[in-house]
């Protein structure tokens, strides 16, 4: 995957616009020409970044950030108070920067009471095509690790027919994960349908006792209303969210798809190294007794 574009998707393209901004803010205070023209080519370079950066922060986050960028434009018309209006608009952008990059940190599970997990997902999961050679991470993590999977994943799978599947068997297991979300997004579906099918979705499977781990999208410039509401959804049902940069780094890893976006046997590799990266501290012991349960057909 090109590197530019890995920025911009998983979500780094944002943090050098701030940085950009902020940049532009304090140079515009010193009152001197060529910094002056210096500043306005950052700024300029710093609004190209936030646009296509995709970030989906609340509202009231890019209202900080426009407060800022306006009032650091203007610092060098406040005469003597030019530093302070120019400090003031970088801490709000450092604020806003650090509110985002809680989002870039990989969640801590609690440990689990057994070694059964779930998996929800769509064709990153499942797969996709007819060649079952492929062993999927699911069952790597079975194999490997000994641990009892409930695969529920789908080839095709949105988060609405998540949930429908969902009315026809319950889940046993204290941690599940949930891949799910690029259908809705790449294949033409409103926000408010994304919106409505996550939330039942995570009502139907967040449970007290229950851990719920959801791959945050690496979503394209232009689609942060999609990222907006799965945080908005995870903050409200209690689920943690893996970092986007996480499934891109697989996904965008050298020969580990077969279309750029379906996971080839090394990108299956891949994806079960980083999942058991998050699940191995949560997950009691293996007693070292009877073999690994077989992954479910979700039929």
């Amino acid at each position: 995957m090109n590197w530019v574009v890995f920025q911009i998707v998983a979500g780094r393209a944002f943090f050098a616009a701030v940085g950009l901004l902020a940049a532009a803010t304090l140079l515009r205070s010193a009152s001197v020409p060529r910094a002056t023209r210096v500043s306005t080519r950052l700024l300029l370079a710093g609004l190209v970044a936030l646009s296509v950066s995709a970030a989906p922060l609340p509202y009231w986050a890019y209202v900080l950030v426009g407060c800022a960028t306006v009032g650091g434009s203007f610092a060098d018309r406040f005469g003597k108070h030019a530093m302070v209006v120019s400090a003031t608009g970088v801490l709000v952008l450092v604020a806003v920067a650090l509110h985002e990059a809680t989002y870039q940190l990989v969640p801590v599970l609690r440990k689990a009471p057994s070694r059964q997990i779930a998996v929800i997902g769509d064709s990153i999961t499942a797969g996709y095509g007819s060649d079952d050679r492929t062993l999927k991470w699911p069952a790597i993590l079975r194999d490997r690790h000994g641990v009892a999977v409930e695969d529920l994943a789908r080839a095709g799978e949105t988060a609405a027919s998540a949930a429908r599947h969902l009315r026809e068997r319950s889940i046993d297991a204290p941690v599940l994960i949930v891949e799910i979300g690029g259908n809705d997004l790449l294949g033409g579906g409103s926000v408010q349908a994304f919106e409505e099918g996550l939330d039942a979705l995570l009502r139907a499977t967040c449970r007290p006792g229950r851990q719920v781990a959801m791959f945050e999208l690496p979503i394209p410039p232009f689609y942060e209303r999609f990222g907006r509401v799965q945080r908005e959804l995870a903050s409200r049902h209690g689920v943690a969210l893996i970092p986007k940069r996480i499934l891109l780094s697989v996904v965008g890893a050298a020969e580990a798809t077969v279309d750029s976006i379906h996971l080839s046997q090394q990108g299956h590799e891949r994806m079960a190294g980083v999942v058991w990266a998050i699940l191995e501290p949560a997950l009691p012991e293996s007693s070292g007794g009877a073999g690994p349960t077989a992954a479910t057909d979700p039929g």
